[in-house]
């Protein structure tokens, strides 16, 4: 067996992390020195001067300025040659090229070829806001540079809160510097030696180390994540992962990021990892596990997640969508980080639009759609495949419905000719599989279409009413099933209709808020009480297959109010442009009729809505099918809540919520609100609740609470708390709490989080304009 790492040799890889530290992410910045034109025009002015036509030799002393393109020179003396683009500058000597500047005592350089030397002087690179300074600076190129005694910030004072200092400094723009014998100063306090490191001086992305990640926690110890950035082609990148974790092992992973076309891109990641720890039950391992999955005995640990766009002849756009993972616990376990689970459904979301399933959901989606739209129609294929991890993982039987595939062909609604008739349709086909069958679950397929037709209409002026009818058709074809102890198989079909009527109205009235108010100018109240009518009549499904809960159609005769209310602000839109400062301005009265507002000069903004509605149901309900319903013996359901609200952008709530008449209590509500102050102040709090009334499901209330504070204490130091808790159960979810502290070239953040099964502290130390390390 091989000997495991001895604590020194632990302490020597850490070493070797924290040596790498400041080579980090590529950054964009500016050329130092733009590519001059050889050719180009130069002017010189000066109080005074001498000239040697034959020598083509300029000597110019006062006030010296040389520009020509985007370069200029100033000095106290200059001594440049128009023949060959030589120039010596001496005395308060600035070089200007772009945005960017060199400032020194004395510099012999070519304008041409920008190769020369600077003396006792300093290069600042404005879009990192970082300077270079060194006794004797050697300029080898356009876009290259090598500092003796140098040392290297981004802090604008001469006595920097953080510098480093190296013998030699070797810079080139567009890609990396590298220092050599470089010690980390922390005022005059030094605090970190390497014998190299790296920065970015980057325009452009490159091949490189990025930042390491840094923390320390319960289930993995120390955790050490270096990553490595490869540059592959304009189109394409990857990122290679190494996360050292003390108590689990090393965990590899790989990144590829691709672009086709404008329509075309996608992104690959797969980790893996040779799991130190498992989970057979007994108490020695039971801390690497989570209670609500299985036993986890694999110690072979993956995840490949993929999302892919690809445009196709004649409009056709094709997505893919793959999320593979070795065991239910992984996702838990590996949440945050570079390649954690967070930070993939972001940038899934960011990227394509569309996201991975809840972290705790042990049934991952994989997907292939085909898609095209036309102007009133749409066509959608897929093919779905439901990965049930703890099925694969134990060697269960599976019998997790597939579907493989399906099409679905959707109109919107449109007129019929120039009549007052409109129509929409759907329509779709689904071949369902599973991979181990039961008696009453089975393979087989399924073809829908439902038909639609409206009749809009206008009773008074007041009154809008919308009766419609759809006619839904379904057809089965299945395996032989045992459903409510009778065997069927083959075809079968089913036939409703479904009849609806709309009718409402609106109250509209615009009120004038008090002269001088800061809100708006006027405030529309929309007032829309609404009936709407559903019947579908009772059916017979016994003997229908079961595939999905969309194979049950419950009967409905039942009408549901509503009561909708909305308020819109009109403001006048602020002007797009202000006099500046110190300029005449001319007040003059206005000329009557010379000036029209229109709809344009107004801003229109939703600030408030808020509906309340509730179903009474016609019939008995013992005629219900639906289980969840049959025992609750009364015909109006509960009154149901919804309600936004957001006058200002320092404020904004939400709330939906359900209460029973018949228990005399709330069934579920969600409840928030956010407030923002100036700079980073803000507090949010979520409060949601729920209940269920229903046999099976019938079980204890689940309640819980978030908040999170965020507050500026000093200028420079900013709090964060946040807080989740399980008020039923009186059970911490998750505690966490931090500061962040911030200069003009430094900030610090550190932060502690509590979770049941998991604590861990982290920090983030961010050296403007070398990067930022370690983990929150």
């Amino acid at each position: 067996m091989e000997k495991p790492p001895s604590p020194r040799h632990k302490a020597v890889i850490l070493q070797l992390f924290l040596l790498l530290f400041l080579i980090v992410l590529p950054s964009t910045s500016q050329a130092l020195i733009d590519k001059p034109d050889p050719h180009v025009n130069w002017h010189i002015s000066a109080e005074r001067g001498t000239h040697d036509y034959e020598k083509g030799l300029y000597i110019a002393d006062g006030d010296v300025i040389i520009k020509g393109g985007t370069t200029r020179l100033e000095a106290d003396h200059v001594e440049f040659n128009r023949l060959t683009n030589d120039a010596r500058a001496r005395g308060h000597v600035l070089l200007i090229s772009g945005e960017d500047t060199v400032t020194c005592e004395a510099l012999d350089i070519n304008l041409a070829t920008e190769i020369g030397t600077i003396y006792d002087g300093t290069i600042f690179i404005q879009e990192n806001n970082f300077y270079i300074r060194g006794e004797k600076i050697e300029k080898t190129g356009r876009d290259k540079f090598l500092a003796e005694q140098a040392s290297l910030t981004s802090c604008d004072t001469d006595r920097p809160d953080w510098q480093i200092t190296a013998r030699n400094v070797r810079v080139t723009v567009g890609g990396y510097g590298v220092a050599k014998h470089a010690t980390l100063y922390a005022g005059k306090i030094p605090t970190l030696y390497t014998p190299i490191m790296g920065f970015p001086a980057k325009t452009k992305r490159q091949t490189g180390l990025l930042l390491p990640e840094y923390s320390l926690s319960d289930r993995k110890g120390l955790e050490l994540n270096l990553p490595l950035f490869l540059a592959i082609n304009r189109a394409s990148d990857a990122t290679i992962y190494a996360d050292y974790m003390e108590k689990r092992g090393v965990k590899l992973g790989v990144e590829y990021r691709y672009i086709l076309d404008n329509k075309s891109r996608g992104t690959v990641l797969f980790d893996y990892l040779d799991d130190q720890k498992i989970d057979d039950g007994t108490s020695a391992t039971e801390d690497f596990s989570y209670t609500a999955t299985p036993q986890r005995s694999n110690t072979d640990r993956y995840w490949f997640r993929l999302k892919h766009n690809q445009a196709l002849a004649t409009g056709w756009q094709a997505k893919l969508d793959l999320d593979i993972v070795s065991d239910a616990d992984y996702l838990h376990e590996f949440k945050d980080g570079y390649t954690g689970f967070t930070g993939s459904h972001e940038a899934f979301i960011k990227n394509f639009g569309r996201g991975l399933d809840d972290f705790d959901d042990t049934t991952r989606a994989n997907r292939l759609n085909l898609n095209r739209t036309w102007d009133a129609y749409s066509l959608n294929m897929n093919v779905d495949w439901y990965d049930n991890v703890i099925a694969r993982r134990l060697n269960q039987d599976d019998t997790t419905l597939q579907t493989l595939p399906s099409f679905t062909f959707t109109t919107v609604r449109q007129q019929i000719n120039e009549s007052n008739i409109y129509y929409d349709l759907e329509a779709g086909y689904n071949n369902f599989f599973r991979k181990d069958t039961t008696d009453s679950l089975v393979n087989g397929q399924k073809s829908e279409i439902y038909p639609a037709i409206y009749y809009p209409m206008r009773a008074g002026k007041f009154l809008d009413i919308e009766p419609s009818i759809g006619l839904r058709q379904t057809a089965w074809y299945s395996d032989e099933y045992t459903l409510n102890q009778a065997t069927n198989e083959g075809f079968s079909h089913r036939e409703l209709v479904k009849l609806n009527l709309d009718v409402s109205t609106r109250f509209s009235r615009v009120f004038t808020p008090p002269p001088g108010n800061r809100f708006c100018e006027k405030i529309k109240h929309d007032l829309i009480p609404a009936l709407e009518y559903s019947y579908i009549p009772d059916v017979n499904q016994d003997d229908l297959p079961f595939f999905n809960n969309q194979d049950r159609i419950a009967r409905q005769n039942q009408v549901t109010w509503s009561v909708t209310n909305r308020f819109t602000s009109k403001k006048i839109k602020p002007a797009p442009t202000e006099s500046p400062p110190g300029a005449a301005k001319i007040d003059a009265p206005p000329e009557k009729n010379t000036v029209q507002t229109t709809s344009s000069d107004y801003v229109y903004h939703e600030f408030a809505r808020v509906k309340l509605f509730q179903t009474y149901y016609l019939d008995d309900l013992t005629l219900y099918e639906d289980e969840v319903r049959k025992d609750f013996n009364e015909s109006f359901s509960d009154i149901s809540l919804e309600g936004e609200f957001s006058p200002f952008t320092w404020l904004s709530l939400e709330m939906d919520a359900d209460w029973s008449p018949r228990d005399n209590q709330f069934m579920q509500y969600n409840t928030g609100f956010t407030l923002k102050g100036s700079k980073k102040n803000s507090l949010q709090l979520m409060h949601r609740y729920k209940r269920e009334r229903f046999e099976p499901v019938k079980q204890d209330p689940s309640e819980t609470i978030y908040a999170r504070l965020s507050a500026t204490i000093t200028p420079r130091l900013n709090a964060f708390l946040i807080h989740e808790n399980d008020l039923f159960n009186r059970d911490k979810i998750e505690t966490a709490t931090g500061v962040e502290y911030h200069k003009q070239c430094w900030s610090l953040v550190l932060a502690y989080r509590d979770k049941p099964d998991d604590r861990s502290i982290g920090f983030i130390i961010n050296l403007y304009g070398i990067g930022e390390f370690g983990e929150k």
